[in-house]
Formats: C-alpha cells, structure tokens, sequence
C-alpha cells in the first residue's frame, strides 16, 4: 500500500515499470505503449500523484524560479509590478522570489558578491525594474548584470536607458513627461513645476528630457526653480514643494505641479493645503501610476496609467520566451478632479 507523500519509485514499483517510464508517461506518454501508459495513469491517478518541483528541476536542470528586482518593496507602485508578474508566472508553473535592488546592487559591506549570490540560488530567470537609480547605482547595475547574464536570461522593465543591451519591456518617460506638459499648457498654465526623482544621467527617455521639450514646444521659459528632486514617497514630495514655496515670492508659485508618482502627488496636496491654496483653482496636480488610492484623494487625482501589472506580466512572457526584443508599453491619461484651467 503506498501512502501519501509516494514517490516515483513507489508509482513505478507498483506499476511495474521503470522510473523513466513513470516520467515519459507524466510527459504524455511519448513511446510508451497504450497499455503501460495506461497502467501508469491509472497508478498515478489512484495516489494523485504529483511531481515536486525539487524533483522535477533536479532531472530537468530547471528549478521552476524566477527572481523579480524591485526598487522598494513597500510602494504600492511596485507591488502591482510583482502581482501582474507573479500571476503570468503561477499560469506558466514557475514561482517568483522577490529581492529588494540592494540584492542587486550590494554594497561595501556585502561578505558576496550580489551576482554571485543571486547565481548560487539557481534561478530559471531574472526580471530586474531599473527606474529611479542615480548614475552610480546605474553604473553598478550594469557590471552585475553582466556577471549575471552568463548564468541566466534577463529582462528589464521600466524606463530602461537604451544603452542596457538587454530584453526590455520599457516605456519613454520623456514622452510621457512632454505630453504631460503639453495637456496642462492647453488648461492656460505656464508655471509648471515638476517635482520627484533624481538628476538621471543622459538617457533620452529619462523625465527632464521630455519635460524641457515640453517647455520648449509651449515657447516658455525654462526655470530651475520650478524642478525639485526627491524620492518618490508622499513625505519627500510634501518638503520638496513646501522648499519650493518657501524660495519663491507668491506671485511666482507654480500653478501646476507634475509629481514623479501619485504618493509625490499626495504629498504635494499636503504642502498645498499648508499654504492655503485651493485644489485645483489655485493650483494643478497630477501624478502617476494611477494607484488605488487616486480616485479616493481630494479632489480625486488626475494620473497616469502605466499599467503596472500588464507591465509585469509582459516581463514574465518575454523572460520565458526566450526572445531578445525590446518593446514599448503603453500608457494612458485618467482625467479626474485635481486639474483645471488656469483662471489668473
């Protein structure tokens, strides 16, 4: 009698056959007879009987594992990333394990190299989220990434620079950035501040591209006052404008605000709020990645859409593929309460 937890010498003891036969007949039967395989299936079926994943990867060299990088764990933002990529993953039978970008990127303190440490883990794949590193961390990026490209396939997402020579699945921040400017031009602003990320190296997709061309298009004038860096968390957003404020005359404020994200975007409200201002008489907002949280603020946040998740799930795809393209996702605008027109 075999009981639970059986093996497949137990399956292959009693049905009569070799260890390879129980697995040709697992793999659909292959030059199995009809008879044998019945056999098989019907032992199978009367212990159901499952493969582990261990076993299988044992055999197959595979271990049915992918890694997912992400910036921060605890944004929202990423966490729609992970469940869209996840849920591709469980439908193709593979399992995810998420590492924060310091897995990647290490540090001096690291006792192994972080290439060498995602490497000893035998992933089947890697999907790495690139967005928002300063030009050392990018640096650093790159050289693991290169170590690790010898021991599995990789593929990027985010605003991937042109110069990583991998598979991508990658949206133009300056694109969306420029129309961005262009949409709160054709409400009457012309003080469009943009406030969150960090001084990004020369990319051509990278956010203050698009938002010079912008300004360029709408024949205004460039002003350094009116670009604030931060991380892209509410608390950062809510000190870079109220700095921003605090170094501008009144009269000079922005009438509108393009925040990196949406919890920038909320942060902005807040600073908003402190000086008096009305939402969106007196002042514009909009932010991005159209959390879940955007419908709910008040007013309600005009934001984009990056489709996070299909985002993730495409990265799923095309790491399982095997293919090398690089491709360009889409994005939308989603039009609530917190633009308006400017009325001096």
């Amino acid at each position: 009698m075999i009981h639970s937890g059986s093996t497949i010498y137990d399956i292959a003891a009693e049905a009569g056959v070799s260890i390879a036969t129980v697995s040709r007949v697992l793999r659909g039967g292959g030059s199995v007879s009809a008879a044998t395989k019945a056999r098989g299936e019907a032992v199978i079926a009367r212990h159901n009987y499952h493969p582990s994943a261990i076993a299988q990867g044992m055999t197959s060299k595979k271990t049915y594992t992918l890694g997912m990088i992400l910036p921060k764990l605890l944004n929202p933002n990423y966490a729609m990333i992970f469940t869209g990529a996840n849920d591709e993953a469980r439908r193709q039978g593979h399992l995810i394990s998420l590492f924060p970008m310091r897995g990647l990127i290490g540090d001096e303190t690291e006792a192994e190299p972080p290439a060498l440490s995602l490497a000893n883990r035998r992933l089947d794949g890697l999907v790495v989220c690139v967005e928002y590193l300063p030009p050392r961390q990018k640096e650093r990026l790159q050289s693991t990434l290169k170590e690790l490209r010898q021991y599995m396939p990789i593929v990027l997402i985010g605003c991937v620079p042109s110069y990583f020579d991998y598979p991508a699945i990658s949206y133009s921040m300056a694109d969306m950035t420029r129309k961005t400017v262009s949409y709160l031009v054709g409400l009457g602003h012309e003080r469009i501040a943009m406030i969150g990320g960090t001084q990004e190296d020369q990319d051509e997709n990278r956010r203050d591209v698009g938002y010079l061309e912008g300004i360029r298009e709408a024949q205004l004038p460039y002003t350094a006052s009116y670009r604030a860096f931060c991380r892209g968390t509410a608390e950062e957003g809510e000190t870079a404008l109220e700095a921003m404020f605090a170094s501008l005359l009144p009269a000079y404020w922005p009438t509108a605000i393009i925040a990196l994200n949406d919890l920038v975007a909320m942060g902005c409200m807040a600073a908003a709020r402190k000086r008096g201002l009305r939402l969106p008489q007196d002042l514009s907002i909009i932010g991005c990645d159209n959390l879940y949280c955007a419908p709910y603020l008040s007013p309600a946040l005009t934001s984009i859409d990056t489709r996070q998740q299909e985002l993730g799930a495409k990265a799923v795809r095309l790491l399982l593929s095997g293919e090398k393209t690089r491709e360009t996702t889409q994005w939308e605008f989603v039009f609530r309460d917190s633009c308006a027109k400017y009325k001096p």
